[in-house]
């Protein structure tokens, strides 16, 4: 279980509300936001330090989020995971969000690490490709990784597959090694 029982109750809580509301996309982006914003080292500090108390904590996080226009549920739920002390546990809640969301949607994220560039219509045919092979819809997130000689990497789910020619290499020598 992604970040534990505690992570996965929120995610899911706040996926089966946003999901009545009709929201379940737009607040998975807000809480993406949000988690993207505790990267900011001196706003943890703030957050997760006890020393500051929970109305300061929760105020501190009521500002942020008004000020960059989040929804109400957004700045609810924000608010009672600073109460109950939960606000280190957003990247683990916002992680299982999207799985939760991604799965109720019938999508699938595909992370594919290539060693060049892709063009858009190479993207597309992997994306179709992915599709085929998962019978969900693929998400792909692409990230150039230069480590690799030619060819890709893509995990899906739990499966990862390596066309990459460092793997193939690899197999060939151990082919060659074997026989």
């Amino acid at each position: 279980m992604i970040g534990g029982q505690a992570a996965s109750r929120y995610a899911k809580a706040l996926v089966n509300i946003a999901e009545k509301d009709g929201s379940l996309d737009e607040t998975g982006v807000e809480l993406a936001q949000l988690d993207k914003a505790l990267d900011n080292p001196e706003l943890r500090k703030v957050l997760m330090n006890p020393r500051f108390s929970r109305p300061v904590r929760t105020g501190v996080i009521d500002e942020i989020l008004k000020s960059s226009g989040a929804s109400e549920l957004m700045q609810k739920f924000a608010r009672l995971i600073t109460e109950k002390d939960r606000i280190a546990e957003l990247p683990a809640i916002s992680e299982r969000y999207q799985a939760l969301a991604d799965e109720m949607r019938g999508r699938i994220r595909a992370q594919v690490r290539t060693a060049f560039d892709l063009s858009d219509s190479a993207m597309e045919e992997l994306r179709k490709m992915l599709s085929e092979v998962s019978g969900k819809q693929v998400l792909l997130e692409v990230e150039k990784d230069s480590s690799l000689i030619g060819g890709l990497v893509c995990r899906m789910g739990g499966i990862v597959m390596d066309g990459s020619i460092q793997n193939q290499l690899k197999n060939l020598r151990e082919s060659l090694t074997t026989s």
